[in-house]
């Protein structure tokens, strides 16, 4: 009888020997169990913290959806090319990329860079659209600021509506570095965005003749929406003729805050907006 105990208990440790080792438990992170209100509170904290809202994306499903519209709020396209920008970040390869992995309608503020690594003004122009980008940039469903430098806006006059018409539902403010147009020009393209509330104009000091003079077919330019305007203005190096155009076209203006930087009308934005101004700042350059 021992001797049949001492058999079995080897067979016994023979078995345990050949069996596949058991796999370790793994704990789950205590960071996976937080209530979903406290995982947004943490991410509103990062907003500003790139690295640590890809860590946190990285935790687990209920991070990684609190934290990706935060890294894809904000998208900057370079159209020229910069030593320091990756390949895949230029025009239109990184607008390729997050249309296919579905993350451009997560885009809320998109940024367009027309300026050359040599400080050559390239200009933004129809050419640097094709059918397939119209297409890419038509996922764009929930844009709400718009930044663009050096857009030739006279360029698009005759495919605006093509190239802007998916955001006009969703857009409320728009920022123009130095665009290349008249300003009855202007009016039009800001006529396209009929939910526009907040609006920056930034001149380049140009002589009237090559800004403010009109062509004889402009004043068929009628835009086809008055926007509120009743947000944020900031305007710089404009001249009265665009402010007295900007007033009777959209039947007035009704910005609360204003910030006015050599402005030649500067009197005509103050009296067209003293029923809602809340906040000025005017400021004068320095010889």
């Amino acid at each position: 009888m021992q001797v049949w105990h001492r058999s079995l208990a080897r067979i016994r440790r023979m078995r345990s020997a050949d069996a596949p080792p058991e796999a370790p438990t793994t704990r789950s992170s205590p960071a996976m169990g937080f209530p979903l209100e406290i995982v947004e509170m943490i991410i509103v904290h990062l907003i500003y913290d790139i690295r640590s809202l890809l860590a946190c994306s990285l935790t687990c499903s209920s991070w990684y959806i609190a934290a990706v519209a935060h890294l894809h709020h904000t998208l900057t396209i370079h159209t020229h090319p910069y030593p320091w920008v990756p390949r895949e970040k230029m025009w239109p390869r990184l607008l390729v990329h997050l249309h296919k992995l579905g993350l451009l309608p997560l885009v809320k503020k998109l940024r367009a860079r027309c300026e050359s690594y040599y400080g050559v003004r390239e200009g933004c122009f129809p050419e640097t659209f094709h059918r397939d980008t119209l297409h890419q940039l038509s996922s764009l469903a929930n844009l709400q600021e718009l930044v663009i430098d050096y857009l030739n806006i006279s360029e698009f006059i005759p495919s605006l509506q093509q190239h802007s018409g998916h955001f006009l539902p969703t857009l409320r403010s728009l920022v123009l570095q130095e665009p290349k147009c008249s300003r009855r020009q202007i009016i039009y393209f800001l006529g396209l965005f009929q939910h526009l509330e907040d609006l920056t104009l930034l001149f380049a000091p140009v002589p009237p003749s090559d800004f403010q003079g009109e062509s004889t077919n402009e004043p068929t330019l009628t835009p086809f929406f008055t926007p509120p305007l009743r947000g944020r203005l900031t305007m710089r190096d404009s001249g009265v003729e665009l402010v007295k155009d900007m007033i009777s076209l959209f039947g007035g203006l009704r910005f609360r805050y204003m910030d006015i930087i050599e402005v030649d009308g500067a009197w005509l934005l103050l009296d067209a907006c003293a029923g809602t101004l809340e906040t000025l700042r005017l400021y004068h350059k320095c010889a």
